[in-house]
């Protein structure tokens, strides 16, 4: 499929409530359609047509074309076809769609009837991305540059800032039905606490006398779901106490799930049952029946035991009324592994949030709906400084060779200071920040000059005009062998000519960080080049984050990363800047007189000879 523009979500706009007449008259010409066959876009050169890739075999000549309403027929349009508008009404289009595409996602999240959780609630809060408000605003600014559609942008921003209200409004209703962060924290620690215990041991042996089979229906694709009682029982327990539930109430909630896998269940292996027996076996009809009797008198005891054993060791945390700031990578947490700690999502973000990494399928997609592919990010929460402290202290237990995910800051004052506190939080994970350098004259410092002469001296390439010669330079940067430092405007025009050859090539860009471009925060900043302005470069971090404007000033070199992506583990995004030695001053007095030899031997004197 190659289609150019998204589709407008009929049941999303109709939701939306907002009529836009002058989408509607949008129009574009096409060839086909007759009964119910579809639509083609003539290709701008027929004697190219099956050679051109914004066309199929089935399009016609520009001849044969009739024109439209492209809103009324796009469905209908074939999906080989490349269908582009004009700049104004493509952005209008595209915001359309996007607005049209939430407000759809809305909608069906607020018809979910499923149990609200604070992973459901950082899924749900993730759905509005970063940058997503500036996005839709550049495409209504581009819009509002046809007179014709000013009145249709208008409507669209409007009802974008009341999409955005809304969403905000049904995740404080979502989060007031989520379960307490100081009890479920309590409550999770009391399960933590239980895992080898000899509670524990008994449900794991009910497991295996059933054969770990469980009655739950299966599903169809995946492995057949198996039983542990031990998982079933905390987790039904540890829903129940966070959500404010009575320790008595907690006991019959688990014995009633407890009771649809084991009641009447059968057993399969008779040596996990417990010595001695509780009957006889003269009272029942077989060796299997006795068995089985004496597993419907042993697993409710050791339900209630389990039960018994995590009350002991429940205790709700008080709640910290100071906050503290907290550095999260891999944001938002909306993998299966991030649950515990998904009540974090309801923590307010200082600041931006800064590129982290890479999310594959196979690393957060579940059966049950969880994560998709897409890039994580690093950001700063205001979080409980109670909470703070315990991830902290769990975090440090952790073996040394994983990754630290949280680090902690300062507390929250609610002044001005919190800000630049959380900016220099991010500046660990990521140090190159959104705005870096904007504002500033373009100008590059004195440090920037010198190490652009340093870096031109070693290995720097100048660009020329010529496109052999461009093919011939984006070779050897794609490679790493040379690097390009910025000199003059001149050099702007075939930099962008070299855009196009760049363009699946991994780079590396070194540049100087920081909110003042103080010479001590240097970085080497990994991705893909996106576009060149005359203001700056348009640099995609690892090729899969949103583009990060760099002003000219700011830059020293630009040059290949051919190793960035090989290797077992994720590569990072950037590493730190090793400022180059300053080339040698120029030799400076009168230059050494070089005596060259005209190849002659001295012939030594006869003896007397004057």
């Amino acid at each position: 499929m190659d289609r150019s523009l998204p589709e407008i979500s009929p049941r999303g706009l109709a939701s939306l409530d907002i009529v836009l007449p002058a989408l509607a008259e949008v129009r574009i010409a096409l060839t086909g359609g007759r009964g119910t066959a579809k639509f083609h876009v003539p290709p701008p050169d027929p004697g190219l047509r099956r050679y051109h890739p914004g066309a199929c075999q089935h399009s016609k000549p520009a001849a044969q074309a009739a024109t439209y309403a492209l809103l009324e027929v796009f469905g209908r349009v074939c999906k080989k076809c490349c269908i582009v508008l004009p700049g104004a009404p493509d952005a209008l289009w595209r915001a359309a769609a996007f607005a049209a595409r939430r407000r759809e996602v809305l909608d069906r999240a607020e018809a979910d009837r499923e149990a609200r959780t604070w992973l459901g609630y950082a899924r749900n809060s993730a759905r509005h991305e970063p940058g997503d408000d500036e996005q839709v605003e550049q495409w209504l600014r581009q819009a509002r540059t046809d007179a014709a559609l000013a009145d249709d942008a208008d409507t669209l921003a409007s009802a974008w800032r009341r999409l955005t209200a809304d969403h905000r409004a049904f995740l404080d209703a979502y989060a007031a039905d989520c379960p307490e962060v100081e009890a479920y924290n309590g409550a999770r620690d009391a399960v933590r606490r239980s895992a080898g215990s000899e509670q524990r041991r008994a449900l794991d042996q009910v497991s295996e006398a059933v054969g770990k089979v469980s009655r739950t229906r299966e599903r169809m694709y995946g492995p057949p779901p198996e039983l542990d009682a031990g998982a079933l029982v905390c987790g039904v327990w540890l829903a129940a106490r966070s959500r404010g539930h009575s320790a008595r109430r907690a006991a019959e909630l688990v014995r009633d799930a407890a009771g649809a896998e084991l009641s009447g269940a059968r057993v399969v292996d008779v040596t996990r049952l417990p010595v001695p027996p509780r009957t006889t076996g003269s009272a029942h009809e077989s060796p299997s029946a006795w068995a089985d009797a004496e597993l419907a008198l042993w697993w409710p005891d050791a339900v209630g035991d389990m039960c018994a054993r995590l009350e002991e060791d429940f205790e709700a945390e008080s709640a910290d009324a100071t906050n503290r700031l907290l550095l999260v990578r891999d944001w938002p947490l909306t993998g299966t592994r991030d649950a515990p700690v998904a009540y974090l999502a309801a923590s307010p973000v200082l600041g931006p949030v800064v590129p982290h990494g890479y999310r594959e399928v196979g690393d957060y997609v579940s059966w049950s709906g969880g994560d998709t592919a897409g890039p994580s990010f690093s950001a700063v929460v205001a979080a409980p400084a109670h909470l703070v402290a315990k991830l902290e202290k769990e975090q440090a237990a952790q073996p040394s060779y994983q990754q630290p995910r949280f680090t902690a800051g300062a507390p929250v004052t609610g002044g001005p200071g919190d800000l630049e506190a959380a900016e220099e939080l991010l500046r660990a994970a990521f140090p190159l920040l959104p705005g870096d350098g904007d504002g500033e004259p373009p100008v590059p410092a004195a440090a920037v000059r010198g190490q652009r002469a340093a870096r031109h001296t070693a290995r720097g390439q100048r660009l020329a005009s010529e496109d052999e010669q461009l093919y011939r330079v984006a070779d050897s940067l794609s490679g790493g062998h040379v690097c390009w430092v910025p000199d003059g405007p001149e050099e702007l025009e075939p930099l962008e000519k070299l855009v196009s050859w760049l363009r699946w090539s991994t780079l590396r860009v070194d540049v100087l960080c920081g909110p003042t471009g103080a010479a001590d925060r240097w970085a080497s900043v990994f991705g893909t080049v996106e576009s060149v302005t005359t203001a700056g470069l348009g640099f995609s971090p690892g090729g899969r984050h949103r583009t990060l404007h760099i002003p000219w000033h700011r830059i020293v070199a630009l040059t290949g990363a051919p190793h960035f992506d090989r290797g077992h583990r994720t590569p990072d995004l950037w590493q730190p800047y090793e400022p180059a030695d300053a080339p040698p001053p120029p030799p400076t007095g009168p230059r050494p007189t070089r005596i060259r030899s005209a190849g002659l031997r001295a012939v030594p004197a006869p003896d007397g000879a004057a």
